[in-house]
């Protein structure tokens, strides 16, 4: 993104208070929100009488959770990373939904998505699937929705908390997305679609600037 890097501080995305405080969030409002969405798909996948068997449910919530980790490199590589070479504004659309995070990484109140575009997310893609899916879809939903909130909940630890040892390569994957290569390194809660598709970060021989981090 060419974004400076500012360890400290929090940036401003509207002028406008009332605005600006729907573009904050907490890990609070986040777990309580995300629990409270997959539940109601949940629920409105039984309203709307999909077969509403523990295995049918349990088999595509476990199919939304998995696919989620594909959908979270697809969104943060060809959507978060948009510029104006995309489309007039990009920089812009980018720099309000992921921009601001990269300019001030340690930000705790933007490393979560809030509540009115997590809303907004839900809807999306519980009509997308609902279209593909049928009634099944709303529990598909359910899942991915809780693969968003495991991966979020993780990328918030990333940015507040020190690795533990077993999660050590995740955290320094991450962060050389942050510090060194914006351009690569987009999965965040797994590396495989990097591997996969060809986005690892460079191999460095002096960690010290990532281990700062």
């Amino acid at each position: 993104m060419g974004t400076q890097v500012k360890l400290k501080g929090q940036g401003r995305l509207f002028k406008n208070p009332i605005l600006e405080s729907f573009t904050k969030s907490s890990p609070l409002e986040s777990t309580i929100s995300s629990l409270g969405i997959a539940v109601f798909c949940i629920w409105m996948g039984k309203e709307l009488g999909a077969h509403f068997e523990f295995w049918n449910v349990f088999w595509y919530f476990t199919a939304g959770l998995v696919f989620w980790s594909l959908a979270e490199y697809l969104l943060h590589r060809y959507v978060f990373h948009l510029t104006d070479e995309n489309f007039k504004g990009g920089d812009r659309f980018a720099y309000i939904l992921h921009g601001v995070h990269h300019e001030y990484p340690n930000d705790a109140q933007r490393t979560l998505m809030p509540l009115l575009p997590k809303l907004i997310f839900s809807t999306l893609f519980f009509g997308l699937f609902f279209l593909i899916l049928g009634k099944a879809g709303a529990f598909f939903s359910a899942g991915f929705l809780m693969g968003y909130y495991f991966y979020s909940i993780m990328h918030y630890s990333i940015h507040r908390f020190k690795a533990p040892k077993f999660l050590k390569p995740l955290w320094e994957h991450h962060h050389r997305h942050h510090h060194l290569e914006d351009d690569k390194a987009f999965g965040v809660s797994s590396r495989i679609w990097d591997r996969l598709f060809r986005t690892m970060p460079s191999k460095v021989k002096n960690k010290s600037k990532v281990a700062e981090m």
